[in-house]
């Protein structure tokens, strides 16, 4: 069976891309069940994935389009399949998540292409983005160092939440006056998401580490105790762009236990500030 559905893995690999892969996957196989066209079901699958140029090379590697780019009999079958296939992937909670410098770029394509690509990890920045971007309750970033060019990025999505009644945190480090050394990039950074949130400030709780030593080290940021990424990215364009850096997305259950932790972080950053 493994042998049978591997020329789906390409394709399965694309629509993990998507934030909700499970409903991009039957969408795509509903729209080819109802007799939709090569172009309806192609067009499904590039509206929810980042890498659209691959999405015909993988609908043809696994026999869901011909050598004239129509639909095969068996796609909806085979649709139906990679379904099945993404909410088993789902269901397993994590994908792989890289950062990937320009000096690794090519060594990554080699791999990819000798592994039957277009299986390529997803993307640090535009994962963290997409994490933020898919709140609808609650969000939290976290991270020991940050700058004002990635969270002008996050700013939209925050103003977003906030504005429709939800709430975030930001816990970081060296925002305050008596912190040893203290953190001007991080205080900027800051800066950036307060104006962003505007009259929903009260919304935002901001907590910092001012203590000696580096107190918090971990870079995560989390939707709705539902999504989520964790890595050794900071929140920076060389942890976002440049930098080799490694993490994952996270679903489910993990997320709601890594949401609880990180809530007790912050109340107690918010209490030994009071204290």
């Amino acid at each position: 069976m493994a042998r049978i559905l591997e020329p789906l893995r390409p394709l399965v690999s694309l629509l993990l891309q998507a934030s909700d892969p499970v409903a991009t996957a039957a969408a795509a196989t509903d729209t080819a069940a109802a007799a939709g066209t090569a172009l309806e079901v192609s067009a499904v699958i590039m509206g929810a994935v980042v890498d659209q140029r691959l999405v015909p090379y993988a609908l043809s590697h696994a026999k869901i389009l011909d050598n004239e780019g129509n639909l095969t009999e068996g796609a909806p079958l085979l649709l139906a399949q990679a379904h099945a296939m993404v909410a088993m992937s789902v269901d397993e909670g994590w994908e792989l998540v890289l950062t990937v410098p320009a000096f690794l770029k090519e060594s990554l394509s080699t791999m990819s292409r000798d592994n039957g690509g277009p299986g390529l990890p997803l993307d640090t920045g535009r994962t963290i983005r997409e994490v933020a971007e898919s709140a609808q309750a609650n969000l939290l970033i976290a991270a020991p160092y940050l700058h004002s060019s990635f969270t002008t990025a996050l700013a939209p999505a925050l103003s977003t939440l906030l504005r429709q009644g939800g709430t975030a945190t930001i816990i970081t480090r060296a925002l305050g006056w008596s912190a040893p050394n203290r953190s001007n990039a991080n205080v900027k950074a800051v800066a950036v998401l307060r104006e962003a949130a505007g009259i929903a400030r009260d919304k935002l709780t901001v907590c910092s580490w001012d203590e000696t030593g580096l107190g918090i080290h971990f870079k995560i940021v989390l939707a709705d105790d539902q999504l989520g990424y964790i890595g050794s990215a900071n929140l920076t364009p060389g942890g976002t762009g440049a930098h080799a850096e490694a993490g994952v997305l996270l679903r489910g259950s993990r997320v709601r236990s890594l949401s609880r932790w990180l809530q007790v972080v912050a109340d107690e950053l918010t209490r030994r500030s009071i204290t």
